[in-house]
Protein backbone atom coordinates (compact mmCIF):
# COMPACT_ATOMS: atom_id res chain seq x y z
CA UNK A 1 0.00 0.00 0.00
CA UNK A 2 2.64 2.30 0.85
CA UNK A 3 4.59 1.73 -2.08
CA UNK A 4 1.49 2.35 -4.54
CA UNK A 5 0.85 5.75 -2.61
CA UNK A 6 4.65 6.55 -3.18
CA UNK A 7 3.94 5.72 -6.75
CA UNK A 8 1.43 8.14 -7.13
CA UNK A 9 2.82 10.41 -5.52
CA UNK A 10 5.55 10.13 -7.79
CA UNK A 11 3.57 10.39 -10.94
CA UNK A 12 1.64 13.42 -9.48
CA UNK A 13 5.38 15.61 -9.04
CA UNK A 14 6.09 13.86 -11.81
CA UNK A 15 3.15 15.07 -14.18
CA UNK A 16 3.36 18.63 -12.32
CA UNK A 17 6.77 18.74 -13.41
CA UNK A 18 5.94 18.07 -17.14
CA UNK A 19 2.77 20.45 -17.21
CA UNK A 20 5.34 23.33 -15.83
CA UNK A 21 8.42 23.61 -18.29
CA UNK A 22 5.62 22.59 -21.19
CA UNK A 23 4.01 26.12 -20.44
CA UNK A 24 7.31 27.88 -20.76
CA UNK A 25 7.98 26.30 -24.00
CA UNK A 26 6.88 29.15 -26.12
CA UNK A 27 6.09 28.36 -30.18
CA UNK A 28 8.48 31.07 -32.28
CA UNK A 29 6.04 33.16 -33.66
CA UNK A 30 5.80 32.76 -37.49
CA UNK A 31 8.27 35.02 -39.26
CA UNK A 32 5.78 37.78 -41.05
CA UNK A 33 6.22 41.12 -43.03
CA UNK A 34 4.98 42.79 -40.06
CA UNK A 35 7.13 41.44 -37.87
CA UNK A 36 10.08 42.27 -39.84
CA UNK A 37 8.99 45.96 -40.20
CA UNK A 38 9.21 46.39 -36.68
CA UNK A 39 12.40 44.95 -36.12
CA UNK A 40 13.72 46.99 -39.01
CA UNK A 41 12.13 50.02 -37.57
CA UNK A 42 13.98 49.40 -33.84
CA UNK A 43 17.16 48.95 -35.93
CA UNK A 44 17.32 51.90 -38.05
CA UNK A 45 16.03 53.63 -34.60
CA UNK A 46 18.39 52.48 -32.98
CA UNK A 47 21.39 52.81 -35.13
CA UNK A 48 20.36 55.14 -37.94
CA UNK A 49 17.89 57.47 -36.28
CA UNK A 50 16.52 60.18 -39.40
CA UNK A 51 17.89 57.54 -42.20
CA UNK A 52 15.27 57.46 -44.63
CA UNK A 53 14.94 54.32 -47.49
CA UNK A 54 15.34 54.93 -51.09
CA UNK A 55 12.17 54.31 -52.44
CA UNK A 56 12.53 50.64 -52.88
CA UNK A 57 12.75 50.58 -48.83
CA UNK A 58 17.12 49.84 -49.19
CA UNK A 59 18.64 51.82 -46.70
CA UNK A 60 22.31 52.88 -47.42
CA UNK A 61 24.82 54.35 -45.36
CA UNK A 62 28.31 55.16 -46.02
CA UNK A 63 30.49 53.81 -43.53
CA UNK A 64 33.73 54.86 -45.19
CA UNK A 65 33.76 57.36 -48.22
CA UNK A 66 35.92 56.75 -51.59
CA UNK A 67 37.97 59.56 -52.71
CA UNK A 68 36.52 62.65 -54.75
CA UNK A 69 38.15 61.34 -57.67
CA UNK A 70 36.83 57.68 -57.71
CA UNK A 71 34.78 56.20 -60.58
CA UNK A 72 31.11 56.04 -59.54
CA UNK A 73 30.24 51.67 -59.90
CA UNK A 74 27.49 51.45 -62.60
CA UNK A 75 24.82 48.84 -63.90
CA UNK A 76 27.01 46.38 -66.02
CA UNK A 77 30.28 47.06 -64.36
CA UNK A 78 32.33 44.14 -62.73
CA UNK A 79 32.50 44.44 -59.09
CA UNK A 80 35.15 42.26 -56.48
CA UNK A 81 32.80 43.30 -52.86
CA UNK A 82 34.25 41.66 -49.97
CA UNK A 83 31.33 41.89 -47.15
CA UNK A 84 29.64 40.00 -44.00
CA UNK A 85 25.91 39.43 -43.65
CA UNK A 86 24.33 39.76 -40.52
CA UNK A 87 20.61 39.06 -39.35
CA UNK A 88 19.32 41.68 -37.18
CA UNK A 89 18.31 40.17 -33.84
CA UNK A 90 16.66 41.41 -30.94
CA UNK A 91 18.04 40.41 -28.13
CA UNK A 92 16.33 40.25 -24.57
CA UNK A 93 19.53 42.08 -22.63
CA UNK A 94 21.59 43.78 -25.68
CA UNK A 95 18.16 44.96 -27.81
CA UNK A 96 18.28 45.45 -31.28
CA UNK A 97 21.41 45.05 -33.11
CA UNK A 98 23.30 42.64 -35.33
CA UNK A 99 22.85 38.99 -35.15
CA UNK A 100 23.71 35.91 -36.54
CA UNK A 101 26.89 36.40 -39.02
CA UNK A 102 25.44 34.09 -42.03
CA UNK A 103 27.90 35.09 -44.41
CA UNK A 104 30.82 36.70 -45.76
CA UNK A 105 33.48 36.71 -47.93
CA UNK A 106 37.12 36.38 -45.93
CA UNK A 107 40.04 36.60 -47.70
CA UNK A 108 38.68 36.29 -51.62
CA UNK A 109 36.46 38.71 -53.30
CA UNK A 110 32.67 38.23 -54.33
CA UNK A 111 32.47 38.57 -58.14
CA UNK A 112 29.30 40.08 -60.22
CA UNK A 113 28.08 41.95 -62.77
CA UNK A 114 26.23 44.67 -61.55
CA UNK A 115 22.71 44.90 -62.26
CA UNK A 116 22.84 41.55 -64.13
CA UNK A 117 20.01 40.10 -61.73
CA UNK A 118 22.98 37.49 -60.65
CA UNK A 119 22.33 38.88 -57.13
CA UNK A 120 19.63 39.98 -54.44
CA UNK A 121 18.04 43.42 -55.65
CA UNK A 122 18.98 44.74 -52.68
CA UNK A 123 22.96 44.12 -53.78
CA UNK A 124 22.31 45.31 -57.37
CA UNK A 125 21.06 48.30 -56.07
CA UNK A 126 22.99 49.49 -53.53
CA UNK A 127 26.23 48.57 -54.86
CA UNK A 128 25.07 51.10 -57.94
CA UNK A 129 25.25 53.82 -55.53
CA UNK A 130 28.36 52.84 -54.31
CA UNK A 131 32.21 55.17 -55.79
CA UNK A 132 35.18 52.58 -56.33
CA UNK A 133 36.55 51.90 -52.62
CA UNK A 134 33.34 53.08 -51.06
CA UNK A 135 32.66 50.78 -47.68
CA UNK A 136 28.88 50.80 -46.96
CA UNK A 137 25.89 49.52 -45.21
CA UNK A 138 23.08 47.98 -46.63
CA UNK A 139 19.98 47.29 -44.81
CA UNK A 140 17.98 45.12 -47.12
CA UNK A 141 14.36 44.67 -46.58
CA UNK A 142 13.07 40.82 -47.46
CA UNK A 143 11.15 42.16 -50.02
CA UNK A 144 14.44 42.82 -52.10
CA UNK A 145 16.23 40.29 -50.77
CA UNK A 146 14.47 36.56 -50.05
CA UNK A 147 10.84 37.52 -49.31
CA UNK A 148 9.21 34.80 -47.56
CA UNK A 149 11.25 31.82 -47.97
CA UNK A 150 13.56 30.57 -45.75
CA UNK A 151 17.29 30.15 -47.07
CA UNK A 152 19.51 28.13 -45.57
CA UNK A 153 19.99 29.99 -42.34
CA UNK A 154 17.59 32.66 -43.63
CA UNK A 155 14.45 32.42 -42.00
CA UNK A 156 11.84 34.06 -44.37
CA UNK A 157 11.06 37.84 -44.05
CA UNK A 158 14.17 38.29 -42.90
CA UNK A 159 16.13 42.08 -43.29
CA UNK A 160 19.52 41.89 -43.96
CA UNK A 161 22.63 43.94 -43.15
CA UNK A 162 25.67 44.19 -45.23
CA UNK A 163 28.67 45.45 -44.64
CA UNK A 164 30.92 45.79 -47.73
CA UNK A 165 33.50 47.25 -50.14
CA UNK A 166 33.22 47.28 -53.53
CA UNK A 167 35.71 48.33 -56.16
CA UNK A 168 36.06 48.03 -59.91
CA UNK A 169 37.40 44.59 -61.82
CA UNK A 170 40.04 45.77 -64.58
CA UNK A 171 38.19 45.78 -68.27
CA UNK A 172 40.18 43.29 -70.20
CA UNK A 173 41.16 43.90 -73.35
CA UNK A 174 41.49 40.63 -75.02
Amino acid sequence: MKIRNLYLIGCVILTSIVIASCQKISTPQQPTEANEMILLGKYIAKYHPGLMPKSSGLYYVVTKAAADSAEAIVKGDVVDVFYNGFLIADDPKAGVGDGYNFDGTGVTPFTFTVGAGKVIPGWDEGVAYMKEGTEAKLIIPSRLAYGGAQISVIPGFSSLVFYLKATKKPVSLN
